[in-house]
């Protein structure tokens, strides 16, 4: 048994390392170690942490923070700030929230261990403070993209980034561009992956096929996760098949309202979901044939391991995490269609002008699962073992090897 302190300096929940975090501290609690937790919230915020000992909440919109969570991406499935719009008033207040928060939370528990999740300021600073404890960090890609987006914070986050004892990454490639961007050793990043929880995330014990097909989308709705592209691109695809699209989540802001709104337009048969639990969404998983990922930039992309695992039909974007980390069995069983990414300007921002092939690409590769249904596909029961090397509890047990 160990004490483990979990550090996110966002919400808890809702995004890609929210789920990871989760999934830690439920496999923690599943062994019997002692868990506490640093995480923003908003004030006024009700979350269930049944599965933690104590925490210690950085409360947000409040008169000592008084802007919202500042978000590892630009667009948020909730109220967020950026980090490169923030003041230095603004960035002293929340460097002081945190660092309040975690040497509390180190007074209290007395860990052995830290996990800090994202290469970034708050994995930085935690570093400077728990200097005789081993602190492992967790990188989910979309640090990697902040240093890019804000190289202000450049200095300050390398130099606490290597003070770390260990790194985890989601895959070889991730591992590469760690060693590359920060400098760090290889000898200290281990690839580790991303998983699913397998209670949740089944395929029905028997798959039945209609003519209805349903397409389901899992992710924030913002320009970055390509759903745009994969609305104009249903449009085409319902007008020769007999197709429904569900899209589950939300997002903030203009890009969701013009989500929403073009989604609406386009009077196809097209059904806004909004933000599920991980149970609500393991059902519609269940129900669905096909799940689509136009994704121009993703660190590992969970949903499409929760996908796989739900007995999916699978369209997604040449994530490279994705691929070394399915392996050639999954990757070369037909389950998957990869869609090659148009070239970016930024890191997750395509090129205008490509956007037209690149749609056409994923109108192909959609149709190509459809019609494997209409030739009786059935589900490809050969690929569980692989798949269930990706649970949470197989990947918990690899973690914990380093304690």
């Amino acid at each position: 048994m160990k004490k483990i302190l979990h550090i996110i300096s966002q919400y808890p929940g809702k995004t890609g390392s929210g789920t990871y975090l989760q999934a830690l501290i439920f496999e923690g609690k599943k062994k019997g170690h002692i868990q506490s937790l640093v995480s923003g919230i908003h004030n006024g915020d009700i979350i269930n942490l049944k599965n933690i000992d104590n925490f210690y909440p950085v409360t947000f919109k409040t008169k000592e923070i008084p802007f919202p969570i500042v978000g590892m991406s630009d667009i948020m499935p909730y109220e967020s700030a950026k980090y490169c719009d923030l003041t230095e008033d603004m960035l002293n207040r929340w460097k002081e929230g945190f660092i309040k928060a975690i040497t509390n939370a180190i007074e209290d528990l007395k860990p052995d261990i830290i996990l800090s999740h994202h290469l970034w300021l708050s994995t930085s600073l935690v570093k400077e403070i728990a200097e005789d404890i081993k602190v492992i960090g967790i990188c989910h890609g979309t640090d990697i993209r902040q240093l890019e987006k804000c190289p202000q914070y450049r200095k300050e986050v390398l130099n606490g980034c290597r003070k770390l004892d260990l790194i985890l990454s989601l895959s070889e490639e991730q591992r590469q561009l760690i060693n590359k961007v920060y400098g760090i050793s290889n000898d200290k990043i281990i690839v580790i992956g991303g998983g699913y929880k397998g209670d949740i995330f089944f395929p029905p014990l028997n798959k039945v096929y209609d003519e209805n097909i349903k397409i389901v989308y899992a992710g924030k709705l913002s320009y970055a996760k390509g759903v745009v592209s994969l609305l104009k691109v249903f449009k085409n695809i319902s007008e020769k098949y007999n197709v429904k699209l569900l899209l589950v989540g939300s997002g903030t802001g203009e890009e969701e309202r013009y989500i929403k709104e073009l989604g609406f337009r386009l009077k196809g048969n097209i059904n806004f979901l909004g933000e599920l639990s991980q149970e609500d969404l393991g059902r519609i998983f269940r129900e669905s044939d096909i799940s689509v990922l136009p994704s121009f930039y993703e660190g590992l992309s969970l949903v499409t391991i929760e996908a796989l695992a739900s007995g999916l039909l699978i369209v997604v974007t040449e994530i490279p995490g994705l691929i070394s980390n399915l392996g050639d069995i999954i990757n070369n069983s037909g389950v998957i269609e990869y869609v090659r990414l148009p070239r970016m300007i930024q890191v997750d921002k395509p090129l205008g002008e490509e956007l037209p092939l690149f749609e056409y690409r994923l109108q192909i590769a959609i149709e190509k699962q459809i019609e494997k249904i209409y030739r009786g596909y059935t589900i490809d029961y050969s690929i569980e073992k692989e798949v269930n090397k990706m649970s949470w509890d197989n990947i918990f047990n690899r973690i914990e090897k380093y304690f």
